[in-house]
């Protein structure tokens, strides 16, 4: 009997893009600020917005 030594998930080969080879992390470790994407769309909004009104100023 041969016994075959199963690959660990990290162990597979990730598929190519036209970029190069790029993993995505679903969990990630880094450090730094973790915010979610409604509150980045609200706050890229209201920035927006916030230079609108200051434009009208001058």
């Amino acid at each position: 009997m041969s016994v075959r030594k199963q690959k660990k998930r990290d162990d597979s080969p990730m598929p190519a893009t036209g970029a190069g080879l790029i993993r995505f992390y679903s969990e990630s470790d880094s450090p730094g600020l973790k915010i979610g994407p409604y509150w980045t769309v609200g706050i890229a909004i209201a920035f927006v917005g916030l230079i609108l009104i200051l434009n009208l100023f001058q």
